[in-house]
Parts: structure tokens; sequence; C-alpha cells
């Protein structure tokens, strides 16, 4: 789960209307879901596919999810 504001707190001495520069409430749960399997090809190199799914980027539901593909090779010497 990506990092979440899910409650302001406020001084008694400030009006509602000087919170505008601390932000807001974070509304919908933004997730992160990775899978990569890694490949073993030969003694010395190796590699990892994998695809990352982001749902509701920013913590808003009404921005459509990312999803990212990647592809790692690793050498040994």
């Amino acid at each position: 789960m990506e990092p979440k504001l899910t409650g302001l707190s406020k001084s008694v001495n400030l009006n509602p209307s000087d919170l505008t520069g601390f932000g807001r409430v974070d509304r919908d749960t933004s997730l992160h879901v990775e899978g990569f399997y890694q490949y073993q090809l030969s003694d010395n190199i190796a590699i990892t596919p994998g695809v990352i799914w982001i749902t509701a980027p920013d913590s808003d539901a009404s921005n459509p999810g990312s999803v990212v593909g990647w592809l790692r090779t690793t050498f040994k010497f």
C-alpha cells in the first residue's frame, strides 16, 4: 500500500481557512502490486522480467491504474 494521509490535526488558534497549505486527506487507497521471476540462463547470467500495477495513483480512484513492465539482466563476474 502506498503512503496515505488519513487525517490532519490543527492548532486551536488556526482558522479552517488557514489550513489551505496543509494538504488534504486521501479518500481512496492506492495499491502497489509487483510480480517478477528470475530465469537463470547460465552460472553467470540471469534475466528477471517483472510487472508493477498501481491502482488509484495519487490516492485518487478517478485516475486510471498504471502498469509498468521491466526486464533486468544480471551478470556475475
